[in-house]
C-alpha cells in the first residue's frame, strides 16, 4: 500500500487530537461544543482552518469576530487567534499548519 491512512474520531465531544505531524504539514481534528474554545495564542506556521460542520467563531489579532461555514480560512502566521463555538450545534474543524510549525520556525 502506497498511501497512508489517518483516521480521525468522529464524535459531539470536546476533543482536540493530532493526526499528522511531518515536516510538510501538521493536521490537527477539533470539535467544540457552545461555550468551549481554544486558548488564545500566536500562530506558530501559516494556517488553514477547515471547517467541516457547524459555525466556527474567530477573532484574529483586534479584528471584529468572523463566523465560518462550510469554508477553509487562510490565517497568516504570527497572528493572535481567539477561536471558538458560540452556537448551539457543535463545530467540527480541521486545523492544517504549512510547514510544520518546527520547520517554519527554521526558516
Amino acid at each position: 500500500m502506497i498511501e497512508t491512512v489517518y483516521t480521525y474520531t468522529k464524535t459531539d465531544e470536546k476533543i482536540v487530537e493530532k493526526l499528522v505531524g511531518d515536516d510538510q504539514v501538521m493536521i490537527n481534528h477539533v470539535v467544540l461544543n457552545n461555550g468551549e474554545a481554544l486558548p488564545e495564542h500566536y500562530s506558530d506556521s501559516n494556517v488553514y482552518l477547515t471547517i467541516a460542520r457547524g459555525t466556527l467563531s474567530t477573532t484574529f489579532n483586534d479584528q471584529e469576530a468572523h463566523y465560518y461555514q462550510g469554508a477553509i480560512v487562510n490565517v497568516p502566521a504570527n497572528t493572535k487567534m481567539n477561536i471558538a463555538n458560540t452556537n448551539d450545534e457543535p463545530v467540527e474543524f480541521f486545523i492544517v499548519k504549512a510547514p510544520h510549525p518546527r520547520v517554519y520556525k527554521e526558516q
